[in-house]
């Protein structure tokens, strides 16, 4: 049984700094559970600035550190991931009462790449750890009428890491 670990942009900025406790749990989590969490590009291009006076960023030092990744970009010529990705979108519109086109595609990213590897059979179960409820839930949903409900999971990020800090996982 192979698992995806798909993290979003609020999780890292939820986590601060590479000094911060919260970065440190789930640092600690995911070497102590064999985890690598994984980003859409989209999500990398939002934690990162190329400004050459900027430190490195948190999320380099992560990836440096070996627990995240960097996706592959998303394969839109799988059917799939299209259909995710734009009912994503719209679901995340219609929670918060806005126009489609003022959702960030980053947030999408996330559904679709969960859809995109238990359709091409390289993952069974896929969490997605965002601090976004509306995306979360849209995930579960979207991913539910798609036939993969039973392995996709929504993490609440801000209770996910709240809990590591506490010790409760």
């Amino acid at each position: 049984m192979s698992r995806l670990h798909i993290a979003d942009t609020g999780l890292f900025v939820a986590m601060g700094q590479s000094s911060n406790s919260r970065y440190k749990a789930v640092r600690r989590f995911g070497r102590q559970n064999d985890v690598t969490f994984v980003l859409p590009k989209r999500v990398y291009e939002e934690l990162t600035v190329d400004e050459p006076d900027v430190e490195e960023a948190p999320i380099d030092t992560a990836i440096d550190e070996g627990w995240v990744t960097v996706a592959a970009p998303l394969d839109f010529s799988e059917p799939v991931v299209s259909r995710v990705m734009d009912s994503v979108q719209r679901y995340i519109a219609n929670a918060d009462n806005r126009p489609v086109n003022e959702v960030e595609r980053a947030d999408a990213a996330l559904a679709a790449l969960a859809a995109q590897h238990p359709s091409a059979g390289s993952a069974t179960e896929v969490y997605i750890y965002t601090t976004d409820i509306a995306a979360g839930e849209g995930a579960e949903t979207v991913l539910a009428s798609e036939r993969y409900g039973d392995s996709v999971t929504f993490v609440n990020g801000f209770r996910f890491i709240e809990d590591l800090v506490a010790g409760n996982s």
